[in-house]
């Protein structure tokens, strides 16, 4: 149990940081739009992914939530490997703070995306969902 709860928060922070990469691609033009609505996962309704990557509130002073995104679930992602390796959390309060900070940027983009935007990216809340997990994970190995 010791190394297990580390090493899930690892694959969700590994996961998170895929989602977002793969997003910033597509926001950057890397990756073509017709990409994600080609995957079947983003036909939602009339709507589809591109339209929240596209959209004025994908970025903050320019930019991309989902290059924020990946910078933050790296970040996690070593502080989970720097966990296995040393066997405790490196500034576990900080670590804690930085979490809540997420989690509190998560929610406001989760609302932005169901109520303003309105169009439920199923890529997205894929990384919001991760987010959560991962602090709820991180709460129960601080015990």
């Amino acid at each position: 149990m010791k190394h297990l709860v580390p090493a899930i928060i690892g694959l969700l922070a590994l996961l998170g940081f895929a989602d977002s990469s793969y997003l910033a691609l597509v926001h950057y033009g890397v990756l073509s739009p017709a990409a994600l609505e080609g995957s079947g996962v983003c036909q939602l309704a009339s709507r589809s992914c591109s339209s929240v990557i596209l959209s004025p509130q994908s970025t903050i002073f320019g930019i991309p939530h989902a290059l924020l995104g990946a910078a933050y679930f790296a970040v996690l992602l070593g502080a989970a490997t720097i966990r296995l390796v040393i066997g405790r959390w490196f500034a576990p309060w900080e670590m804690l703070g930085f979490l809540i900070v997420g989690l509190g940027f998560s929610a406001y983009l989760t609302q932005e995306l169901l109520f303003h935007i309105h169009v439920p990216c199923p890529f997205c809340l894929t990384a919001h969902a991760a987010n959560a997990a991962i602090i709820g994970l991180y709460a129960i190995s601080m015990q």
